[in-house]
C-alpha cells in the first residue's frame, strides 16, 4: 500500500455565482493564499458531508438494488 494517495481526477464545470459570493470566494482564496478552485472544492466537501439527510439518502441509494437507477438521467434520479 502506498503512503501517498493518487490525486483525485479534476473535472471542469462551469458555474454561475452571485456577485457577492464571487467576491467572497476571491477574498477567501487570497486570505488562505490558495486558488478559488481549492476553496470551492474544500467548502463543498465540508458542507455536503455535514448534511445528515443527504448522507442517509446516499447510503439508502447505495444499499438499494444495484442498477435500479441505470438509464435515468442524473436530474431524474431520486425523484418520485
Amino acid at each position: 500500500m502506498s503512503i501517498i494517495k493518487k490525486a483525485p481526477a479534476i473535472m471542469t464545470r462551469e458555474v454561475k455565482l452571485e456577485e457577492p459570493v464571487n467576491q467572497l470566494l476571491e477574498d477567501y482564496a487570497r486570505f488562505i493564499e490558495s486558488s478559488p478552485d481549492h476553496v470551492i472544492n474544500s467548502a463543498l466537501k465540508k458542507v455536503l458531508w455535514r448534511d445528515q439527510d443527504y448522507r442517509k439518502w446516499r447510503e439508502a441509494r447505495r444499499t438499494a438494488q444495484p442498477g435500479s437507477d441505470k438509464g435515468q438521467p442524473v436530474e431524474a434520479r431520486g425523484r418520485v
